[in-house]
């Protein structure tokens, strides 16, 4: 299965996931979600020094499934992996973000995360993973993000992405799109206010997250009907983007 490594090289660059509809999730834990969840895992490959140990389960359930495995020398496997200290582990699964049409929208409450061009992919997949937990109803990457396709991604949305709808798209369509289904846009933002226990939360709000260091840009900061920020005391630090991000989630979530 040589054409397996070839295939996992090549979807090491942002263009061949992009027109192949493949990522790559690397390290047991995502690898075993990957498979709980359904998703589409094409390939599962392993390092010959932990397939009869920690992973051989994880072999067995894929190839139970009709999905196709290989066992290769730990020197080839750490060559085609992402991460400093490879686990041993990868799959290749079927995943590309969706279109704003694909998103599905039920009626009543619901809340929407918009990430416009964070950069960090670790910020990135913290986010998404936290949205998924704190039961936003989608997550949409603007044009600047970091590569929601990213093994980075993958690794810190933690199977978040498997399970949580993540879409892209421009921010003209995204304030189109909010707009036509009703959603109140807030904005996380230094100068924004905290939410109290008793500020009044639309029923369907999209909180929206700036660049890490240039913010939101004005054409969606000019739409935003509040802008708010985490309650901090004096002398406190500026919290990480993903921190203040679920904070602010969690308030809007359960406020409503």
């Amino acid at each position: 299965m040589g054409n397996l490594h070839s295939l996992i090289r090549d979807l090491h660059r942002r263009k061949a996931r992009e027109r192949r509809g493949l990522v790559v999730a690397e390290g047991r834990r995502l690898v075993a979600d990957a498979l709980a969840s359904g998703s589409a895992v094409r390939a599962v490959l392993a390092a010959a020094d932990v397939a009869e140990g920690p992973v051989a389960a994880l072999l067995a359930d894929a190839a139970a499934r009709g999905i196709a495995t290989e066992v290769t020398s730990r020197k080839e496997f750490d060559a085609l992996a992402d991460t400093e200290t490879p686990s041993g582990v990868l799959a290749v699964i079927e995943w590309a973000p969706l279109g704003l049409d694909a998103v599905r929208l039920d009626e009543g409450p619901a809340a929407v995360l918009v990430l416009d061009a964070v950069q960090d992919p670790g910020n990135v997949g913290t986010m998404v993973r936290t949205a998924f937990a704190i039961g936003a109803t989608a997550t949409v990457a603007l044009e600047g993000t970091a590569d929601v396709r990213s093994p980075k991604v993958l690794r810190s949305a933690m199977g978040a992405l498997f399970r949580h709808p993540v879409a892209q798209a421009s921010a003209a369509d995204c304030l189109e799109f909010l707009s036509r289904h009703r959603f109140a846009l807030w904005a996380a933002a230094a100068d924004g206010s905290a939410i109290a226990t008793d500020t009044p939360v639309p029923e369907r709000i999209a909180l929206v997250v700036g660049n890490e260091g240039g913010g939101i840009r004005p054409e969606l900061l000019s739409r935003a009907a509040r802008r708010v920020a985490v309650s901090m005391r004096e002398g406190a630090e500026s919290l990480n983007a993903a921190v203040a991000v679920g904070i602010l989630l969690h308030q809007v979530t359960r406020a409503r």
